[in-house]
């Protein structure tokens, strides 16, 4: 124990050689960070000192958000660590721990009008570190949406709470061992969310689970995120699909509030409109966008990242005839200065692809979209010196 103090005054020390580091308590950083414009970083280095008095989930990315206050165990947010570096991965840290923060104060401004005091990104060294051991509170799906109902938009549960469920979505994975989906619940409309969960066992649609950690009230969907995923039993039992065509999905889209996904699963079968974004090797997702009828353009529903191999993809081609079974989801994103607002129906991260049949490409009216451009099917390649002409998939393009 007398090892770890002295490792953690060796680490203050090395912060604070820098003459430019200004040491503050947790109270001080706020009134600093505050005093600056909105969602303006300071240009300073700063080390806040205080005891952490509330944790956002756990350890992500070698990161964890918490809240930090002068008196220990008082229960005030007073000052936020948002995305700190942790000096251990492997071990979160716990209310009660005394810390310093180092880094660059930031005045953060929601989209809701809320107010933070914050270092983003900053670097924990740990001066005092409290064992915790906790229960969890068990709950299926539906309780834990009726629990995180409860909360305040943006805010965590102080108890954990272990969530047994039904997988009722194609999860998605990342780099970072982690998974996201949904859990199925028969009596809520509200969705359950495991979002960026570690796991060690790959999660499939219809497996029974275990997600641990803190509800989370994001916008209405209440979830675990940053939490851990236990598989319990697979594909027991099997989740209802309902079948659309793409018309039918885009209506489904339209009538949710905007940001909203579906509790439902789908089925939307169309054909492959032109290319959102190419197979990703990384993730194994592709993006496309879908029609009814090849005769008329549709650019308002989107096949949303679909997973599926190399092999796959490279058949993923205008007037490819395809099902898609996930959620669908309103995407809303408002305007900026650069940018208008965009508002679109797509399928939720994830879905699962079947080709039904391959068309003839050459034989249909169609058009693809490649950097930014949009160009028309001419058929297959005869004669590559045609003006302007473009070469995909075998295929002849022209705009």
């Amino acid at each position: 124990m007398k090892k770890f103090y002295l490792m953690a005054a060796f680490a203050f020390a090395a912060l604070t050689m820098n003459a430019e580091i200004k040491e503050m308590t947790c109270a001080e950083a706020a009134a600093a960070a505050l005093e600056l414009g909105e969602n303006e970083t300071g240009t300073d280095s700063v080390a806040v000192t205080g005891y952490i008095t509330n944790t956002n989930g756990e350890i992500s990315r070698k990161q964890q958000t918490f809240y930090m206050d002068d008196v220990k165990g008082s229960g005030l947010k007073t000052f936020q660590a948002y995305w700190a570096n942790v000096p251990d991965p492997e071990k979160p840290l716990n209310v009660g721990d005394k810390v310093i923060l180092k880094g660059l104060l930031l005045h953060y401004v929601s989209s809701s009008g809320s107010h933070q005091a914050e270092i983003k990104n900053g670097d924990v060294v740990v001066l005092e570190s409290v064992e915790v051991s906790f229960d969890t509170i068990p709950v299926d799906a539906c309780e834990a949406i009726e629990e995180g109902l409860a909360l305040n938009n943006d805010e965590y549960t102080e108890d954990y709470f272990a969530v047994t469920g039904i997988v009722a979505n194609q999860p998605t994975f990342n780099s970072y061992s982690q998974t996201t989906f949904n859990l199925e619940c028969e009596t809520a409309t509200a969705i359950f969310k495991a979002y960026n969960c570690a796991y060690t066992d790959t999660i499939a649609l219809g497996d029974e689970v275990l997600v641990t950690g803190k509800l989370y009230n994001y916008n209405g969907t209440i979830e675990i995120k940053n939490g851990k995923v236990e598989f319990l039993a697979a594909g027991g039992v099997v989740i209802d699909t309902i079948p659309v065509t793409v018309s039918e999905a885009v209506a489904v889209g339209k009538a949710l509030e905007k940001g909203a996904e579906t509790k439902d699963v789908y089925v939307i079968t169309g054909y492959v409109d032109s290319i959102q974004s190419a197979w990703s090797e990384t993730y194994g997702n592709i993006s496309f966008y879908m029609t009814d009828d090849m005769a008329v353009h549709n650019y308002d529903f989107l096949a949303y990242r679909v997973k599926c191999d190399a092999e796959t993809a490279a058949k993923i081609v205008p007037g490819t005839k395809v099902s898609v079974t996930a959620g669908i989801q309103r995407y809303y994103k408002e305007a900026t200065d650069e940018l208008p607002e965009k508002d679109l129906v797509e399928t939720t991260s994830g879905g699962i692809l079947e080709l039904s049949t391959l068309s003839a490409v050459e034989n249909v009216t169609t058009t693809i979209i490649n950097d930014n451009k949009r160009y028309n099917v001419l058929g297959t390649v005869v004669d590559e010196q045609y003006n302007g002409v473009v070469i995909m998939n075998g295929k002849k393009y022209i705009q």
